[in-house]
């Protein structure tokens, strides 16, 4: 069964720097997504993390080594694609928040107590999750440094099918004065 394709609502597009007629069919079609991909919800809004109404739980952490922190969520409408997958930047977002809280629980005065800054964030997709699938997302610790953290993270179905796999590079922004 091949997904429903949302309709464009009656947000605006982007101007364009010549006259629309101006324009071949394949160019229209590029402009009319030029506020971004159509969603499903009724008031436009684009996706975002959404961390209650996706049901975020934690489900276990470990110290280590290697330290690690597993959560579920469910993949809603609002964190998806007009293909009505998981998009790509909110698995990222994903990734980026929740491999955080690993390396803030690990933190000490002067070593990531603010959970530090991204400097790199690699994400491979594998394959699609689509809209209503329960997802693992596991996220271990690989290296933290004193400037430097390298977290290591994964999106999985429950059968532990990886779809997503994430390196997260991290720098330490704990201010200079504090004891390590």
């Amino acid at each position: 069964m091949s997904p429903t394709i949302p309709q464009r609502t009656s947000k605006m597009p982007a101007p364009s720097v010549r006259p629309l007629s101006q324009l071949t069919p394949f160019e229209q079609t590029v402009h009319s997504y030029s506020t971004g991909p159509p969603t499903l919800d009724k008031n436009d809004e684009a996706w975002d993390f959404f961390p209650h109404e996706c049901n975020l739980r934690f489900e276990s952490a470990t110290e280590g080594p290697p330290a690690r922190v597993s959560y579920l969520l469910k993949v809603i409408p609002k964190q998806c694609n007009y293909l009505q997958n998981l998009h790509g930047g909110c698995a990222a977002t994903m990734v980026d928040v929740l491999s955080s809280t690993l390396l803030m629980a690990l933190s000490k005065p002067g070593l990531y107590s603010y959970g530090g800054v991204s400097r790199n964030l690699k994400t491979t997709y594998i394959r699609p999750v689509p809209v209503g699938m329960e997802i693992r997302l596991v996220c271990e610790l690989v290296h933290m440094g004193k400037r430097m953290a390298l977290l290591r993270a994964e999106i999985q179905k429950l059968d532990g099918s990886v779809c997503v796999v994430a390196e997260h590079d991290k720098a330490n922004t704990d201010p200079a004065d504090t004891k390590i």
